[in-house]
């Protein structure tokens, strides 16, 4: 059974991952942005502008952190109750896309989503 200080932490660290995602996405349409609209880059053309982009030196940076501190998690708790609340970020990510990628989530979306919560607090019980 996992403390709410456990959970707060498995929580916390979702969101860092959510965090990390929202910024990858930020970079990549950053890139799209530097070309034409109908002609994507290549690959070296993308990781040349990447290295250019401080949004990818902060989703890095807190990549980083969240690895770090997913260590010091498992440390803690074992990781078949650690690992299912890094699913959380599969709800995270899409709802904060809503409202700075503006974009659009289905029903199924909804709805894995409520099994995925459901899970996870089963799993922490």
């Amino acid at each position: 059974m996992l403390g709410y200080i456990q959970i707060i932490q498995l929580i916390c660290f979702a969101v860092l991952m959510s965090f990390g995602q929202v910024l990858f996405k930020k970079t990549a349409l950053t890139i799209s942005s530097k070309f034409e609209s109908n002609q994507a880059p290549s690959l070296i053309e993308g990781l040349l502008t990447a290295i250019t982009l401080p949004w990818l030196y902060v989703a890095l940076t807190v990549y980083a952190f969240a690895t770090v501190f997913w260590l010091y998690i498992l440390q803690r708790i074992p990781l078949s109750l650690a690992y299912p609340f890094s699913a959380l970020a599969m709800v995270i990510v899409p709802v904060v896309s809503i409202f700075l990628f503006k974009e659009q989530l289905q029903t199924n979306y909804w709805l894995g989503s409520i099994c995925i919560i459901l899970g996870v607090i089963i799993i922490a019980k």
